[in-house]
């Protein structure tokens, strides 16, 4: 197991204060899905990110490591929630300011972006340390197909809605 820190600092705030200011913002946005349709664009980020934190960085890849140290830790499992609002606010905009056609790929490319920015935030406060010469803009790539395939689940969404 690697330690990194062994100190409640600005990664663990990082991640509360995520928490809190995005489900705050959730609470307080108008509602314009059903409840079930916010649970499942919610659950789709957490699911996501469970996925490749659980595939891309253990073994055999283990091209990263989340928080303070190498062994999972309740702090990691908070990280991973608060990607839930990321990826309906994801679809939120995308339904409130209409975004359909060619607009679609400008609006994957700057939310991609706004990815890997904030993964470049997390890289700086200690939230994520990566291992075996893991680039983060490789990270943009799975960003950009990730959010492409939440797109797609919407527009089922929608059509199963309508």
């Amino acid at each position: 197991m690697k330690i990194y820190e062994d100190a409640f600092n600005q990664n663990e705030w990082f991640i509360i204060g995520s928490l809190l200011v995005l489900h705050g913002a959730l609470w307080f946005a108008p509602k314009i899905f059903s409840k079930i349709e916010t649970i499942a664009y919610y659950l789709f980020g957490v699911s996501v990110v469970l996925f490749f934190d659980h595939t891309i960085s253990v073994k055999p890849w283990d091209f990263y490591d989340v928080n303070d140290n190498s062994s999972y830790q309740f702090i990691d499992f908070l990280s991973y929630i608060t990607y839930g609002p990321y990826s309906y606010f994801f679809i939120y905009f995308y339904e409130r300011w209409k975004v359909s056609g060619l607009k679609t790929i400008p609006y994957i490319l700057i939310w991609s972006a706004f990815s890997v920015l904030m993964e470049w935030i997390g890289v700086q406060i200690g939230m994520m340390h990566y291992e075996k010469g893991y680039k983060m803009h490789w990270s943009f790539p799975i960003y950009f197909s990730v959010q492409s395939l939440l797109l797609a689940f919407y527009h089922l969404v929608k059509r199963q809605r309508e």
